[in-house]
């Protein structure tokens, strides 16, 4: 059973041409599983199950939403910590 949790997908990464259709639904995702930690802890191999993608191209994607400063991510002992970047209001024109 997939948990009821809600997305965020913001105007500044919804609209972003260089962002691919499958990254703004990522960026989605880990906003959705943000609701519960403060953090997304979910792993490629758990998106790319998922959405039926490869690893390599839900890595791709992370990096996308990285590059384009929309996703900050830390590492701990034994966990990667997955974080939306809040828009500001210059990233929002």
């Amino acid at each position: 059973m997939k948990r009821g949790y809600y997305a965020i997908l913001p105007a500044n990464v919804r609209y972003d041409n260089k962002l691919t259709p499958n990254a703004k639904l990522l960026y989605a995702e880990i906003t959705a599983l943000c609701n519960k930690e403060g953090y997304c802890w979910a792993t490629n191999e758990y998106f790319a199950e998922l959405y039926s993608m490869s690893k390599s191209s839900i890595s791709r994607n992370i990096s996308s939403l990285v590059e384009g400063q929309y996703l900050n991510i830390s590492f701990t002992e034994n966990r990667t910590k997955i974080r939306p970047n809040r828009p500001t209001a210059k990233s929002l024109h």
